[in-house]
């Protein structure tokens, strides 16, 4: 344990080292303070061996059962008590010692003259050479013997000696700095698990990472004590060593009866409410069983209640509490709480399935029936566990494996893999029918998030003709996989035709998931028959289903329809929070975020991100990793943080993902752009957009106005008119907002000069009310044209137009640097704007000379100044000699930039 209690403590260790590195100048105290097995005895063990390494007086204790006042400082002292007689101690204090731990029929002697005492006999020690001393489970040791260690450890820091202390959350060291030692993070806590866990099922070491809650001890215990319990069930509480036992639930022993009913009856629940458990408790028990009992849990910090909640310190508790009964008490302990819950028949049900061994169809198709109420009231995990048990229960092979795949289709939609594709291999165990054999097939697919890299076929369900005609709900499920599939693997264009013409030949053509099948295999073929059946905006509120809401959204995404997608996924997003579905909640987070970046609402698309990064975390799902990572490189390539969106990208391209290369082509292609390196920008562009119109896909619609960026500012012109004349025959098949709404800019970015200024005005007079990058970068280039061609009058009110908006969500301006950061003011200055006379006749009058006074000056006529200043205020934006002088500096420099 002692490596795995230091790993990822490198902040405690180093607070250690820098308080030993005081010796032997000085020395100094401190408490380390945490819960049971989260390290505090492992970074003691680090301490006492360089203390050894380097020749210095070791002292240690330990607490434990003996309580007899002062046995923990004699066990402490022992090594050096053999100089308590010196000259070195104060006359009398080596007698104050012996009387305190000689014990007999006499009273102990002052505590505080023990102390000093003791704190002498340390310094002579020390004198010597340094001493530490370290003290572990400090709540343990006895009461006088923890008041004379804080009193030492007060007082050290003149000396050569260091004390090191060691003790539980909620039991103070008065007057010693205290170090808190909490749990491990998750990349840390799966480290450790993978060193002790590498043999166990994938399932069960997610199981443990779960439980654990970083806690070392756990993570290393819990993995040796593992064995499969029967019946098993993702339900079932892991098992407990007498390490893990001793470390989490020392005192449980020692609690009266009544006590271990209560808890007991609150480890088989897993509601924690407090009236309910003392009721159970008081039927288990045959007696009444208050609150009180309870006062002795709370003490040994195996409990707290928190108002009318009882809830265990950490899980290895409940599982402790559970490990030390019998079979038999616990599920005594469930009938007693199905006895007690005559107002939630969801949960007695459930109770007293838990109660009974062997099968039970009757009480099996009771608990099938409640799922769905659990799942509604307690969430996804409730409802799994009753699929699981009643399939337990279950004495039919075929209806046992149906329940299975059902628990596996809910442990998906909350994102747990590992127990999906377990479920799904238990169920495949069993005698399937057609349809359930398909199901599974279909399960496997939908969840299985790393697809192997390169191209694929795609792999149409089994039996798919048949189920078409007598399932076509189910078939359609099957279907939408594949299409999934196809997607995730980059498959050919005929394996995306096999999947289309398998979906042709069902007959519910307006189900969501039809149209995410057309969506995702075929996006421009089918884009303009996807826009018409799509949902508009007052529909979606007469359709407030989750899985419809999220599949259209999806469909609306991949057609190139943001707005709508966005409109979509924003309402399928709370029902999944509320049903808890938090697998796929994290996938329609990243899609609507991803929305969202190209239509300029990157706050609300900050929000998403950062909700599905928790989500993936607490999830646990691999796989949604690269995803999120894919959507950070885009947001960041897009604010012009390139090292950031490259470090990003990289982490994407290590996953191989297929369905990604796009992703990581635009996040690199959008990181060039910002960075100036149009050359390199294009080189990365290109791919997505240079493909037959039928091939585009949401990728190279996103492309479009960077890649023409790249295009205008020196890549290769024929080549870009190839490629760009594919995309507008692209855009004869699909009405795709995402493709329509650019390409006005790619027309007039490109356009001769006779022929651009009316170009940029048709693309100004879209509704562009949802796209505000779309309006900033086109107002942006639209300024830059007119400023090329001197009317930077006109040019001024679109530029500060765009920098307004690429300030707004600190976006990069694709010219080479941070708009927001300011590196380069696109707005023109007086030289820029008006002719040297001109700019000359303008300062004067800034300076408040008359037409005459400047001509008299200039040796021109009042009539030519006159003209001069005609034609500089339209140039300049203003209508009056009074709005001269904030513009213009009465000197000889060029002056601000108009603005």
């Amino acid at each position: 344990m002692h490596e795995a209690g230091l790993l990822g403590r490198d902040r405690q260790v180093r607070v250690l080292h820098e308080l030993l590195g005081r010796l032997p100048a000085a020395g100094g105290s401190l408490a380390l303070r945490g819960g049971p097995g989260v390290g505090k005895s492992a970074l003691l063990r680090a301490a006492a061996e360089r203390a050894r390494t380097a020749g210095w007086r070791l002292l240690e204790v330990a607490g434990g059962p003996d309580d007899t006042p002062f046995s923990g400082l004699r066990e402490l002292l022992r090594p050096v008590l053999d100089t308590a007689e010196s000259e070195s101690l104060p006359v009398g204090q080596g007698g104050i010692l012996r009387s305190a731990f000689d014990g007999g029929s006499g009273s102990p002697p002052e505590t505080l003259r023990v102390a000093l005492a003791a704190l002498n006999l340390l310094t002579a020690a020390a004198a010597e050479r340094p001493v530490v001393l370290i003290a572990d489970d400090v709540e343990r040791l006895d009461g006088s013997t923890r008041d004379v260690l804080a009193f030492m450890a007060r007082r050290v820091d003149d000396n050569p000696i260091v004390v090191l202390a060691a003790l539980r959350t909620g039991h103070p060291l008065p007057g010693v700095p205290v170090l808190d030692v909490s749990a491990l993070d998750e990349p840390s806590a799966r480290r450790l698990l993978a060193r002790h866990a590498a043999t166990l099922p994938p399932a069960v070491r997610e199981r443990i990472l779960a439980e654990a809650l970083g806690n070392p001890l756990a993570l290393v215990e819990l993995p040796a004590a593992w064995r499969p319990l029967g019946p098993p069930g993702s339900w079932t509480h892991l098992p407990v060593n007498a390490t893990l036992a001793s470390a989490f639930a020392a005192d449980l022993g020692e609690l009266p009866d009544r006590t271990r009913d209560a808890l007991l009856v609150a480890a088989v629940d897993q509601v924690g409410d407090l009236a309910e458990i003392l009721a159970a408790a008081t039927a288990l028990a045959g007696r009444a069983v208050a609150v009180d009992v309870l006062d002795g849990a709370i003490a040994a910090s195996l409990v707290r209640l928190d108002r009318t909640t009882l809830r265990f310190r950490h899980p290895v508790v409940r599982f402790a509490v559970s490990g030390a009964e019998t079979q038999a008490r616990r599920q005594a302990a469930d009938a007693a709480l199905a006895q007690v819950l005559t107002d939630d028949p969801d949960r007695r049900t459930w109770h007293r399935a838990q109660s009974v061994n062997g099968p039970d169809d009757e009480l099996a198709d009771e608990l099938a029936d409640v799922h769905a109420s659990l799942l509604r009231r307690h969430g996804v995990v409730a409802a799994i566990w009753a699929l699981e048990r009643s399939a337990q229960l279950t004495t039919d092979s075929v209806t046992r494996g149906h329940r299975l795949l059902a628990a596996a289709e809910h442990a998906y939609g909350l994102g747990r893999i590992r127990l999906t594709h377990s479920l799904i291999e238990a169920a495949e165990h069993q005698q399937l029918g057609a349809p359930d054999r398909a199901k599974a097939w279909w399960l496997r697919e939908i969840s299985d998030a790393e697809p192997q890299p390169g191209p694929a076929r795609a792999q149409v369900p089994p039996d798919i003709g048949e189920l078409s005609a007598c399932a076509p709900d189910l078939a359609l499920d099957l279907l939408s996989s594949a299409a999934l599939h196809v997607h995730r693997t980059a498959a050919d264009p005929a394996a995306r035709a096999e999947v289309v013409e398998a979906a042709e030949r069902i007959t519910l053509t307006n189900d969501p998931r039809h149209l995410a099948t057309l969506a995702l295999t075929e996006p421009v073929r089918h884009g303009r028959e996807l826009t018409d059946r799509l949902p508009s905006h007052d529909t979606v509120w007469r359709r407030p289903d989750a899985d419809g809401l999220r599949l259209l959204g999806m469909a609306a995404h991949e057609i190139g329809d943001p707005v709508r997608a966005v409109d979509l996924l924003g309402r399928a997003a709370p029902i999944l929070r509320e049903q808890g579905r938090l697998g796929l909640l994290a996938d329609t987070l990243l899609t609507e975020a991803a929305d969202l970046l190209l239509l300029g609402d990157w706050p609300r698309a900050t929000q998403l991100t950062e909700e599905a990064r928790r989500i993936v975390a607490e999830t646990r799902q691999p796989a949604m990793v690269a995803a999120l990572a894919g959507t950070d490189a885009i947001a960041a390539a897009l604010r012009g943080q390139a090292v950031r969106a490259q470090e990003l990208a990289d982490t994407v391209a290590a996953w191989q993902r297929p369905d990604l290369v796009p992703t990581l082509r635009l996040a690199r292609g959008l990181a060039r752009l910002g960075e100036g390196r149009y050359a390199e920008a294009y080189d990365e562009l290109r791919p997505l957009l240079d493909r037959p119109p039928e091939g585009l896909r949401r990728q190279g619609f996103a492309a479009l106005m960077p890649f023409v960026v790249a295009v205008d500012r020196g890549a290769d012109r024929q080549e870009a008119a190839r490629i760009l004349a594919v995309v507008e025959e692209a855009a004869q098949a699909t009405p795709a907002p995402l493709l329509h709404v650019q390409l006005p800019y790619a027309r007039a970015v490109l356009a001769p000069d006779g022929a651009a200024e009316e170009l940029y005005l048709a693309a100004l007079d879209q509704d562009l009310s949802r796209w505000l990058l779309v309006k900033a970068r086109t107002e942006h280039a639209y300024g830059q044209w007119l400023r090329r061609h001197r009317q930077a009058a006109r040019s001024r009110a679109l530029l500060f137009s765009a920098r307004a908006a690429f300030d707004l969500v600190g976006a990069c301006d694709w010219a080479g640097h941070n708009a927001a950061q300011g590196a380069d003011n696109p707005l023109p200055s007086i030289a820029e704007l008006l002719s040297p006379q001109e700019t000359l006749i303008a300062r004067l009058a800034a300076e408040g000379l008359s037409n005459r006074e400047i001509a008299e000056r200039l040796y021109l006529s009042h009539r030519t100044v006159a003209a001069h200043l005609y034609r500089a205020f339209p140039k300049l934006g203003i209508t009056s000699r009074s709005e001269l002088a904030p513009l213009l500096k009465p000197s000889g420099e060029d002056g601000p930039a108009v603005g």
